[in-house]
């Protein structure tokens, strides 16, 4: 585990009191690809954009972007220049994400673009931003997604359904908060239920038809309520407040990630106002403050924790044997912790908060960390002792 550069109450900091809009150095179109290119190579590509005078050594945190537009359409280029000005501004490097689109006016092809190509695809961008962004001074260990519409979705996916992320090497605890703007794609199959006899065929375009599900089983598969739950990434929800469908879906999500349904915040924009409000000097409702906020609450609350020794054997230890047995107690700088442990040359293995080891005479090293929250793991600490025998 890399230790921070900068300190975690040193970011706070600079998040806190960085200005509203800075200028940004961008670095636009980059190949994502690690090993899964789509069809079309524009829609494996990603921006980056640093804040004016970011070095590879800050390690801040970093906001990635998923766009809308129906698993059809759109880009990472829309509607982006506030939400760059507002993250840079504030000290976050900022990534927006291209994925490869289902086909517009669709007959349903069978080999047409749909569930799962989107979220492999914005996994394997957070996989290639966990493995790269250090080199544009951020913090691969602190991402914050954000999404709107059907990047809402998409976000709330990766967040509840950790196969995407990790089978490019990212763990769960790399994701330290999920915003989703405004998408009701949080149940699929309960969405197309509610669709008019003639309705809408986005969903059986971007995810299957009822003949495709029924072989793959697209619909669920493709719904974060299927995966929510307590251990999750929070997550905060943005919606229309004069629409009760979407409200509903909402507090839905809310509860079964374990978080209050009256925390979904509602705005009085429409669909396209709630992605516009963002980074937008003028956003009376406070969509931008809210966003902001929850950010900043989550970069607090992903310190790494810090194990110590509550309880150890002297430095010196003698025996009458050929081995000692040492009671071992680790405590952590955060609640709920567990832990993990290794004598000399063995591997880090779990470890309960009271442990015995035994060791022969001679030097040892005893290497403990803590586990923090899903999963996060401290610095490793170091233990020396010596075992003698007597005589």
């Amino acid at each position: 585990m890399r230790r921070l550069a900068i300190p975690l109450l040193g970011t706070l900091a600079f998040l806190a009191a960085a200005a509203p809009a800075s200028a940004a150095v961008a670095h636009s179109d980059i190949s994502y690809d690690l090993g899964s290119p789509p069809p079309d190579a524009r829609h494996n590509q990603l921006d980056v954009y640093q804040p004016d005078g970011t070095r590879p050594p800050d390690e801040r945190p970093v906001v990635v972007y998923v766009h809308g537009g129906g698993w059809a359409t759109g880009d990472k280029d829309n509607r982006i220049a506030d939400k760059v000005n507002l993250f840079t501004g504030a000290g976050y490097v900022f990534a927006s994400v291209n994925y490869r689109l289902s086909p517009e006016n669709d007959q349903f092809d069978p080999a047409r673009v749909r569930f799962p190509a989107h979220p492999d695809d914005v996994g394997e961008a957070i996989g290639w931003i966990s493995r790269n962004i250090d080199d544009f001074g951020g913090d691969p260990t602190r991402l914050l997604l954000i999404g709107h519409s059907a990047g809402a979705h998409l976000v709330a996916l990766v967040s509840t359904d950790p196969r995407y992320t990790h089978r490019y090497g990212v763990e769960p605890w790399q994701l330290i908060g999920t915003t989703s703007l405004d998408t009701e794609a949080f149940d699929i199959a309960e969405r197309i239920d509610q669709l008019p006899p003639n309705g809408d065929d986005i969903f059986f375009n971007a995810f299957a038809t009822p003949a495709e599900n029924a072989a793959d089983d697209a619909w669920a598969r493709g719904s974060p309520l299927a995966f929510a739950g307590d251990e999750d990434p929070r997550q905060l929800f943005v919606t229309q407040a004069d629409d009760a469908s979407r409200i509903a879906n909402n507090e839905s999500m809310a509860a079964a990630l374990g978080q209050s349904p009256g925390a979904v915040v509602r705005v009085p924009y429409d669909h396209e106002g709630i992605n516009a409000a963002v980074g937008d000097a003028n956003d009376p409702a406070g969509e931008t403050v809210a966003i902001m906020d929850f950010f900043r609450s989550m970069v607090a609350e992903s310190a790494d924790p810090k194990a110590s020794l509550a309880d150890r054997p002297a430095k010196r230890v003698r025996i009458d044997g050929r081995r000692a047995k040492l009671e071992f107690r680790f405590d952590s700088s955060q609640a709920r912790s567990e832990f993990e442990c290794r004598l000399d040359s063995a591997k880090l293995k779990p470890c309960d908060r009271r442990e015995t080891l035994r060791a022969g005479a001679g030097r040892h090293v005893l290497r403990y960390r803590a586990l923090g929250e899903r999963g996060r793991p401290g610095p490793v600490e170091k233990f020396r002792f010596k075992v003698t025998r007597k005589g």
